[in-house]
C-alpha cells in the first residue's frame, strides 16, 4: 500500500489535473463515459501501483501515461465487446470548429455542418496516439516536449505522430477542397 503523502499527492494531482486527464481520456476515446471510465481506472492503478513508483518522472507525467494507456484499453474493450454504430452523431470539437451563427444563411449554415462532420471523420481516420498528440499539440498549444511527457514518449515520436496525423488529415480534407475547386 502507497504511503500517505503520496496518495495525498495523488489525491491532489487527480484534483488540479483531472479535468486535463479527462481531456486526454477524451481525445483518445472520443467517448465521454468511455473517458470518465478510463480516468478512474487511472487513479486506482496508481494507487495500487504506488509503491512500485520510481520518481524517475514527474508523478503527474505517471498519471499521464496510465491515463493515456486506460484509455486505449478501453477503446480495446469496447471495440472486443460492441461493434460501433455507424449513425452515431459526431463529438462537437469546439477547438477545432466553430459551430455557424444562428443568424447565418441556411447555406453557410448547412456548409458549416458539413465541414465539422467532414472533420470529424477525418480525426476518426487517425490512430489514438496520433489524435492524443494531434490535439494536445494543435488544439491545446502544447509544446513537443511538454506532450512528449505526458504521453511517455520521445520529443522525436511526437514528432513524427505528429507528422502522420496532419498527412492523414490532408489526405482526407484535401479531397473535400478539390471537390470546392472544380
Amino acid at each position: 500500500m502507497a504511503d500517505a503523502s503520496l496518495r495525498d499527492s495523488l489525491a491532489h494531482l487527480l484534483r488540479d489535473e483531472g479535468d486535463r486527464l479527462f481531456g486526454l481520456a477524451l481525445r483518445v476515446t472520443r467517448d465521454p463515459a468511455l473517458a470518465q471510465d478510463a480516468v478512474q481506472s487511472a487513479f486506482a492503478a496508481a494507487l495500487a501501483a504506488a509503491d512500485g513508483f520510481r520518481g524517475e518522472a514527474a508523478l503527474s507525467t505517471w498519471l499521464y501515461r496510465i491515463t493515456y494507456n486506460k484509455a486505449v484499453d478501453a477503446l480495446r474493450a469496447r471495440a472486443r465487446e460492441v461493434p460501433l454504430p455507424e449513425d452515431e452523431e459526431p463529438l462537437d470539437t469546439a477547438g477545432l470548429a466553430h459551430a455557424p451563427s444562428p443568424w447565418a444563411d441556411p447555406e453557410r449554415a448547412l456548409d458549416g455542418r458539413r465541414l465539422r462532420a467532414e472533420l470529424e471523420a477525418a480525426l476518426d481516420g487517425l490512430t489514438p496516439l496520433q489524435r492524443a498528440v494531434f490535439d494536445l499539440r494543435e488544439v491545446e498549444g502544447l509544446p513537443s516536449d511538454e506532450v512528449a511527457a505526458r504521453l511517455g514518449l520521445g520529443e522525436g515520436a511526437v514528432r513524427a505522430q505528429l507528422h502522420r496525423a496532419r498527412l492523414r488529415l490532408r489526405a482526407r480534407l484535401g479531397s473535400r477542397s478539390a471537390k470546392e475547386e472544380r
